[in-house]
């Protein structure tokens, strides 16, 4: 909205800003909105995501105009997704400080709080104690575990 536009825009004044997240989230689009005319490469919604496609492939910086001190944007390419490498599955709950206290009540002292019984981590997530989203997050680290899963087999 116009409104949120020219909120943003007094928190970029005097300042320098990158724009960084997921591919196909906006970033592209918000920046043509603060800087109308700029008119950068944006793509349509996927059908299949639901957001929009990869479509910035260098990072760039622009001076906002219009602005009481001089202020600058940078778009970015969208990330992807990222691997994980050489970590103990049994350390990843120390990075959700939820997870990891409450994980403190599990029945056993090397619960991975996906499968096992007395897993007091999954009861506080259907009793909605931990975030969905970040147990979710919690999940996907754990499955990058997996041995290989980023490095070519030969």
């Amino acid at each position: 909205t116009g409104e949120g536009i020219n909120v943003l825009r007094s928190q970029l004044n005097g300042k320098t800003t990158l724009f960084s997240g997921n591919s196909g989230v906006g970033k592209s689009t918000l920046i043509n909105d603060l800087i109308p005319g700029l008119e950068l490469a944006t793509s349509e919604i996927s059908d299949t995501h639901d957001t929009g496609m990869h479509t910035t492939t260098f990072s760039e910086m622009f001076e906002i105009p219009g602005m009481d001190d001089k202020s600058y944007i940078i778009d970015t390419p969208g990330v992807k997704g990222f691997g994980t490498l050489e970590f103990d599955k049994h350390e990843v709950s120390h990075f959700f400080p939820e997870i990891f206290k409450i994980g403190a009540d599990c029945r056993y002292g090397n619960c991975t709080h996906t499968h096992e019984p007395g897993c007091a981590v999954r009861e506080a997530l259907e009793n909605h104690l931990i975030s969905e989203s970040r147990y979710s997050s919690y999940l996907s680290i754990l499955d990058d575990s997996e041995e290989d899963k980023y490095r070519k087999k030969f």
